[in-house]
């Protein structure tokens, strides 16, 4: 039988679409993730159901007191495609190394690695700079550090923001805030008058410190950019006690089989296309003997419920 040679390199670098695409684990921990079928709506409220939980006593008449309730409005969230550059190895140099098709298999993780860290990146622009479009008309809450603030008191001051709201905490650090916490004790030694041993302590309140590091380049060209500022904070309730869930919803459009077969894939559905391309690749209009591998994905997301979420700006203290 004539092999593809299409789906013979997706079997030496894995497969054209990663039909179970882990999430990245920042992701993860502040975010429901879901899927939506192609053609699918996905919506979200614009506004929070301001009613008080009003109870009253029972009236000397039996009245029952009435009050008029409007329905919350909603609006259709537009999916964004993401992809990469499409990539190519010529043939020769495939044949002329050892590793031969590898150099493909991390060019695919390259790929999947810098749509991981894109999906990040957006979430935390979007609750750092309170973006209307993601938010219920709500904003998330912010911590004012000034001067006379330590760590400790801004981490304290983000949680007592939301500890109304929820618990279960995940506090996103960059990389000077994390080295500020893990330096935290014997930065204050001189100082202290009670031990406050602050990784411990965080660890006793509930508060999960994930560090958030790495870059990712936006446009081309453009050059790479921090996913999270590194004095910047957020602290996300995600057991919330006002909304279901997480406080921020992330959803992937999933691939058609139809459309998969298309790129060469015999799978059921897929939110990532990961797609090796046959040869002769053109190249600025002229065909090139080589393979070329790019990636594609839809995505939306929406911070439902940003009671839940509090931020800072530790630019002031680090």
């Amino acid at each position: 039988m004539e092999k593809d040679i299409r789906l013979e390199i997706a079997r030496l670098i894995g497969e054209p679409i990663n039909a179970q695409l882990p999430v990245p684990v920042e992701l993860a921990e502040i975010a429901d993730v879901f899927t939506a079928e192609p053609g699918e709506k996905v919506w979200r409220y614009t506004a929070f159901d301001t009613s008080l939980d009003t109870i009253l006593a029972v009236d000397a008449d039996g009245a029952i007191t009435q009050v008029k309730r409007s329905a919350t409005g909603d609006v259709e969230l537009t999916f964004s495609g993401l992809n990469s550059k499409e990539e190519y190895v010529l043939i020769d140099d495939i044949l002329g190394e050892t590793d031969n098709v590898s150099v493909l298999a991390r060019r695919k993780e390259s790929i999947s690695r810098g749509m991981d860290k894109r999906e990040i990146k957006a979430i935390i622009t979007a609750i750092l700079a309170n973006t209307a479009g993601y938010l219920p008309g709500v904003e998330c809450p912010e911590f004012t550090v000034s001067s006379t603030h330590d760590l400790y008191d801004v981490i304290m001051g983000m949680k007592h923001l939301i500890e109304d709201y929820g618990d279960a905490f995940v506090l996103l650090v960059g990389t000077a805030v994390k080295e500020a916490i893990d330096t935290y004790d014997k930065d204050n030694v001189a100082s202290f008058n009670y031990n406050i041993t602050l990784l411990a302590r965080l660890e006793s309140l509930g508060i999960k410190v994930v560090k958030i590091f790495g870059k990712v380049e936006e446009t081309d060209g453009g050059g790479e950019l921090a996913i999270m500022d590194s004095k910047k904070l957020i602290l996300v309730a995600k057991n919330s006690r006002i909304a279901e869930g997480k406080p921020v919803k992330f959803v992937r459009r999933k691939i058609s089989a139809d459309i998969a077969k298309l790129m060469g894939a015999d799978v059921d559905s897929a939110q990532r296309a990961l797609i090796v391309s046959p040869t002769p690749v053109n190249k600025a209009g002229v065909n090139t003997l080589a393979y070329s591998i790019y990636g594609y994905e839809s995505n939306v997301l929406t911070i439902c419920n940003p009671k839940a979420i509090s931020i800072a700006d530790a630019t002031s203290i680090l």
